[in-house]
C-alpha cells in the first residue's frame, strides 16, 4: 500500500492511497489555513497511514474540522480516531444526514445547509446538497470558493491508480466506470439538475474521491458527464 501527498490547489492537498488488488484509488483531501479541514477520512483500516500524510502538512491535532461527502467507509469511516487526535476539531455535514452520521460520529455534529459557507480563514468553502449525486440519498459536495476547487465525490471515478492531477480528458474514463457499475450511480432527472448546477460554479479544479485532481475546462468535462449519464440512462440531456 503507497499513500502519496500533492498540493493540488494553494493549500490544498490530495492524499492518495492506493494498494494492489484495489479496483480504484482512495483520495483525501487537506485544506490548510487557520481553521483546517479535512474532506474524507478514509478507511479505519488505513487510518495510520492518512495520518501520517496529515502529518507531512499540519499537525493533526490542529484539525477544526472533519467532513465527508456522504455515510460511506471509504468516506468516513475513520472520523472518530481523526476527532480523538484533534480535541477541538468538528464534524461537519448536511441536514439529510444527521441522523445516520451522529449515530456514529462520537461528537455533535455542525449541520450545514444547502448553499452555507463555512470559513476557514483564507478559504470559504460553500456546502451544496446532492441527494443521491453521485450517489447516496444524503450526499453533499464542497466548494473552495478563493480556488475554484470542487470536491466532487465519487463523480469522475476511475479504476486503478491516478496521476495526481490532470489536464487530460477525464469524461471517457469515468463513463466506463459508470458502466462497469451502473448500479452504484442511480441517474435521473436530480442527475441532469445537479450537474447543470455545479456547471454553473465554472470549478477551476475538479477534486474527486476517485479520480486526479482535473486543471482542464472543468465546466465542460462537467457538461459531456451529464450528457453521457443522461444518455446512459435513457433521459434527455
Amino acid at each position: 500500500m503507497t499513500t502519496t501527498v500533492d498540493e493540488v490547489a494553494p493549500d490544498i492537498f490530495r492524499i492518495a492511497t492506493s494498494a494492489p488488488g484495489q479496483p480504484v484509488t482512495f483520495i483525501q483531501f487537506l485544506i490548510r489555513d487557520e481553521s483546517p479541514l479535512l474532506y474524507h477520512t478514509g478507511f479505519k483500516a488505513v487510518f495510520p497511514d492518512t495520518l501520517e500524510a496529515v502529518r507531512r502538512v499540519i499537525d493533526p491535532a490542529r484539525l477544526r474540522y472533519v467532513s465527508w461527502s456522504h455515510l460511506e467507509g471509504d468516506e468516513c469511516g475513520a472520523v472518530n480516531q481523526f476527532l480523538a487526535h484533534a480535541p477541538a476539531a468538528e464534524p461537519v455535514q448536511g441536514r439529510l444526514g444527521l441522523q445516520s452520521a451522529a449515530d456514529f460520529v462520537d461528537r455533535p455534529i455542525k449541520v450545514m445547509a444547502d448553499e452555507a459557507v463555512l470559513d476557514l480563514g483564507s478559504k470559504k468553502l460553500r456546502f451544496l446538497v446532492t441527494p443521491q449525486v453521485p450517489h447516496c440519498w444524503d450526499a453533499i459536495m464542497a466548494f473552495e470558493e478563493t480556488t475554484g476547487t470542487l470536491f466532487c465525490s465519487d463523480l469522475f471515478a476511475v479504476s486503478g491508480e491516478t496521476p495526481a492531477v490532470t489536464d487530460q480528458d477525464i469524461v471517457d474514463q469515468a463513463m466506463a466506470q459508470v458502466r462497469r457499475s451502473p448500479d452504484a450511480f442511480p441517474i435521473g432527472r436530480h442527475t441532469a439538475v445537479t450537474l447543470r448546477r455545479l456547471e454553473e460554479l465554472r470549478p477551476k479544479v475538479l477534486a474527486g474521491h476517485h479520480s486526479p485532481a482535473y486543471l482542464g475546462d472543468a465546466a465542460r468535462a462537467l457538461r459531456d458527464l451529464r450528457a453521457g449519464m443522461l444518455d446512459l440512462g435513457g433521459l434527455p440531456a
